[in-house]
């Protein structure tokens, strides 16, 4: 018994260890929820001692006292019931803190993700964190307390039988022993299959997550069914898993609960054959049963609080892998915090490896303020790279890259992300008015208003029937993909960022709203650096720079004439 207590003990040390690293903060409600459920328990056991004292005298016909036992035994109800209440208020005003400190510290974290994380993490296993796994560990400090709580409470009733008789109380916890054991090992068998249930629903989520985004694929293909048998499969696999979690539990409550039920039993043998003997009162064998059951409720409530621990410890880990994995992100975070930055861009040697495979070869390149400089290059050469690593999303294998001649890891996080902003090809929009997702950025309305009116979007915005106030769908589907765009632009403006890389914001777009985003650049170059990956020809053409990447190097620069006339690959790309 001692050495099942010992290893449930540092189990649980070490998941309260973890859960109050990830819940730093110190509240005073945790402390009175924990002296005042320690009394509340404590007064719990006096009730069968009431009750067996008020028994005893009415058998004696002492009706007096058995009168002061029954309004004392109210007076214990009355406290033990406004302690519950109390425990329960101050437990849940110190996880209404905990939730919003977990789920801050999980988002934070995801804002950290590079772009490979959901070969780590699913998507799916993301979402239930956020919402179910955060709510699922809400009661671990109150389960641990209340197992010590029981702990305590089971060694007093152990004191109370070895005070009757010591061979007595090695039978109860012989019994006790047996019972824990068997049920111990149903509920490590529950909690295994309840991770593969909390797997298989991540599976089901992440699947739901792209058909809903994918969902006009879905339909002009006619793939449903075949989605619908991949869905099977998982919830088949959910099934499995459910059912064996829930049987392990049943089998915990029911048969081997007759453990403890049958030992009652043989108890009732011997506490007549001690009563017949004289050995014990009427009283303390009332107690003595009653004890029992409480001993019984008290295991009961141990292992319930053990499973339960367990089970929120795979929420609790499941959070922290995702924390950890956020934590553990490339972070750079220099020094410097000069924000008097002119814009100038300058990669010099710089060589770059992607899981041992070369993406960028020595290249070296400037890109000046006031200029629009473009990089070309069929897929798979190391234009987006580019943009990765000027995002300091990933570090260079060798080389440096400079912004105004310091090595751009040297910068400070808030100086460098307000001087560097990007429009990628397929940009996001928030589900809330253009003016809130604006505001995300700059809440000034002016300069929202100006940031629209440089984009060519104001006009726009100004004939839907409520303007600014209009709410976007998810994604904006309820504007054009031009419209769109130029949003995207309008938001990169308010960011009042010396440096914009724009990545394909031509792409897919109508020849009119293409010529305006050309005008737009023309325009944003006079305060701006402009770096632009592009495909499309109207861009390169009015390029002041061409910058052709050819198999992760520079084939060679220039303006688009130049090139058209002396390079052979870039007018196969300009062809093309």
């Amino acid at each position: 018994m001692i050495f099942l207590v010992k290893c449930m003990f540092f189990r649980n040390i070490k998941i309260t260890k973890d859960y109050f690293s990830l819940v730093k903060f110190k509240n005073k409600y945790l402390i009175i929820f924990i002296i005042i459920d320690l009394v509340n328990v404590l007064v719990s056991l006096l009730v069968p001692y009431f009750i067996s004292l008020i028994v005893e005298n009415v058998t004696n016909k002492l009706y007096n006292i058995s009168f002061i036992f029954v309004i004392i035994l109210g007076i214990t109800y009355l406290f033990n019931k406004i302690g519950s209440y109390f425990t329960n208020w101050c437990y849940a005003n110190f996880f209404k803190e905990a939730y919003v400190e977990v789920h801050e510290t999980l988002v934070n974290s995801i804002y950290n993700f590079d772009e490979e994380y959901s070969k780590k993490i699913s998507i799916g296993k993301i979402i239930n964190s956020s919402n179910t796994d955060i709510i699922n560990i809400a009661e671990i400090p109150s389960f641990i307390i209340e197992l010590s709580i029981e702990l305590v409470k089971l060694l007093v009733i152990y004191f109370v039988f070895a005070k009757q008789s010591i061979l007595v109380a090695l039978y109860v916890i012989s019994i006790d022993l047996i019972y824990y054991n068997f049920a111990r090992k149903c509920n490590e068998k529950n909690t295994f299959y309840l991770k593969k249930q909390r797997n298989y629903a991540d599976k089901i989520t992440g699947m739901l997550s792209q058909i809903l985004i994918g969902l006009k694929d879905v339909k002009s293909f006619g793939i449903g069914d075949k989605l619908n048998n991949k869905l099977d499969g998982y919830r088949k696999r959910w099934q499995e898993s459910y059912f064996l979690k829930r049987k392990f539990y049943f089998t915990r409550k029911t048969l081997v609960g007759l453990i403890i039920d049958f030992g009652k039993i043989i108890l009732y043998f011997i506490m007549i054959i001690l009563l017949i003997k004289g050995k014990i009162q009427i009283a303390m064998f009332l107690l003595l049963i009653s004890y029992y059951d409480k001993a019984k409720d008290s295991i009961n409530d141990i292992m319930g609080f053990d499973v339960s621990i367990m089970e929120e410890a795979v929420s609790l880990y499941r959070i922290n892998e995702i924390i950890n994995y956020g934590n553990n992100a490339l972070k750079v975070d220099g020094m410097i915090d000069n924000d008097d930055i002119i814009g100038l861009v300058e990669f010099k040697n710089v060589s770059f490896k992607y899981n041992r495979l070369p993406i960028l070869k020595n290249i070296s390149f400037v890109a000046n303020p006031n200029q629009v400089t473009t990089i070309v290059g069929k897929t798979g050469t190391g234009k987006t790279t580019i943009f990765n690593l000027l995002l300091r999303m990933y570090k260079v294998d060798s080389g440096n890259i400079l912004i105004d001649n310091v090595n751009i890891y040297n910068y400070s996080k808030n100086v460098y992300n307000s001087n560097i902003s990007i429009v990628n090809q397929k940009t996001f929009i928030f589900n809330m008015s253009i003016r809130a997702n604006l505001s995300l950025i700059d809440s000034n309305k002016k300069r929202q208003i100006d940031a629209c009116k440089r984009a060519g979007i104001h006009d726009f915005i100004m004939s839907l029937p409520k303007g600014y106030n209009t709410v976007l769908k998810e994604d904006a589907t309820n504007i054009s993909g031009g419209q769109k765009q130029l949003l995207s632009l309008a938001r990169a403006l308010l960011t009042t960022s010396e440096i914009i890389l724009l990545d394909e914001v031509t792409s897919s777009l109508d020849p009119n709203t293409t010529n305006k985003i050309i005008t737009l650049l023309d325009d944003l170059k006079t305060d701006h650096t402009l770096i632009v990956i592009t495909h499309n020809r109207d861009l390169m053409k009015v390029a002041d720079k061409l910058i052709v990447l050819n198999n992760g190097k520079i084939e060679c620069i220039g303006k688009h004439m130049e090139l058209l006339k002396n390079n052979d690959i870039y007018r196969k790309l300009y062809d093309a």
